[in-house]
């Protein structure tokens, strides 16, 4: 779960350096934590959302493949969405 919290953090960072400080004041990067509990199963659910500007169809199609990354050389390590699904998995 850290590995999407620092991605959405990234994005929304640089997405910020395109902006003027006006538009971050009117409206400020924001990441929401919900969390809910099903009893019966004990299975956790843990939603992330961010208002930032979202990925692109060729992005969604693939943010779970194993070295993928959408950051610059140096940056990412291309295992945050695949080590994110493999734990889910593997509980």
């Amino acid at each position: 779960m850290l590995s999407i919290l620092v991605n959405a953090i990234d994005a929304l960072e640089e997405a910020s350096q395109k902006w003027s400080f006006e538009d971050l004041k009117t409206n400020p990067n924001q990441i929401n934590i919900q969390t809910q509990i099903y009893e019966s199963t004990h299975d956790a659910i843990v939603q992330i959302y961010d208002n930032g500007i979202g990925m692109s169809e060729d992005v969604k199609k693939r943010v779970f493949d194993h070295m993928f990354t959408t950051k610059s050389v140096g940056k990412g390590i291309g295992l945050g969405m695949a080590i994110a699904i493999l734990k889910h998995y593997n509980k």
